[in-house]
Formats: C-alpha cells, structure tokens, sequence
C-alpha cells in the first residue's frame, strides 16, 4: 500500500516550480504469500516512514532484529481478546531486538509478544544503546541476561517511550525487566 505524500514548491521570482512524491509503504512479512518471510529482510529493504506488518504468527529469525536507524513501524496483529499475536522468539539463543543507531520514538514497535531472548552480557529482550524507540502494547516475557543485566530490557543512554507494555517471567543478574545505565530515562504509560 502507498500512501504518496507531494511537496510543490514555487521560487519567489515565479520562474520555477517543481513538485517531488515520496511514499510511505506497508511491507508484509509472513511465512508464506507476504512480501518477505524474513523481518530482517524487510527491514533491509524499508525506507523511513515504512510500515512492517507482521501476521500473526511466531517469527524465528536466527538473529537479532536491528532496525538499522531507520524510522519505520513494525507492527503486530492483535487477537480477537486484543493481545498481541504477532511473537518475535529468540529461541533462548540470541537477543529478539536491537536499537543502536540513534533510533528517536520515529522508530515505533506495536502489537508485539518478545519472548525467549538470551544474551550472555544484557538486554536479552532488548537492548537500546543511544535509542529512544516507541512500544505500544508489547509483551516482554522469558527473556534473560546474565552479565550486566536487563533480561527483559537494557538501556544504555537511552529513553524510550513504552506504553500498555508488559513484562512477565524475565530474569538477569539485576533488572530482571529491565536495567537503566548512563543517564537511562525511560517513560513508562500503563505498563
């Protein structure tokens, strides 16, 4: 889906005018019939502004998801009770989400179960290094770290906004949900 978005702009002399369109796109991800199977995938090919829409299903990337600084949305489906049905599993091998790259709340994460992620060091559900993401309505739960912490979430002079999130059943070796470290002010709405 495209939604086109056009500036027209005139010089003060009246000798030029142009217009340019950009768009906005809803990439779908899926195991079958979307346009990609693989949410890293997806993100690789997404320009800021873009929506990643996921079914509802459970999503094992073997990796990581890094939204590489990109401003976009990825977005889960919500069950028939209004719960997220859309899970990112980290399989207890690897982190499930990563924001490192200056993320502002333009990078946003809705209608998401993060569960089973691991990470020997911290942020096994997530980890925010200098990234402030926007999460509505996710669900952290069975994550772990171990070293420095943050089994649900790690925060490393980082602010994200979460809101109706929940954590459930993480655990690490301090901030079982989640750990702040250097400056870490996240704002918490209903959680």
């Amino acid at each position: 889906m495209y939604r086109p978005l056009t500036t027209v702009a005139l010089a003060a002399s009246g000798l030029f005018a142009f217009a340019t369109t950009a768009s906005a796109e809803t990439i779908t991800v899926c195991a079958n019939g979307c346009d990609y199977t693989s949410i890293n995938d997806a993100i690789d090919a997404s320009s800021n502004g873009d929506v990643i829409q996921l079914a509802a299903e459970t999503y094992f990337e073997g990796e990581q998801i890094d939204t590489d600084g990109k401003a976009i949305t990825l977005r889960g489906v919500l069950n028939k009770a209004g719960e997220p049905a859309s899970v990112l599993d980290g399989a207890g091998a690897h982190r499930v989400l990563r924001c490192n790259s200056d993320e502002t709340d333009a990078t946003s994460f809705e209608n998401l179960v993060i569960q089973n992620g691991s990470d020997s060091d911290r942020g096994g559900g997530m980890y925010n290094y200098q990234s402030s993401p926007a999460l509505i309505n996710c669900t952290f739960t069975g994550n772990y770290a171990d070293y420095v912490g943050g089994g649900g979430m790690y925060n490393d002079g980082s602010s994200p906004t979460l809101t109706d999130c929940t954590f459930t059943s993480n655990s690490a070796s301090r901030g079982g949900g989640v750990h702040n470290f250097n400056s870490s002010n996240p704002t918490l709405t209903d959680c």
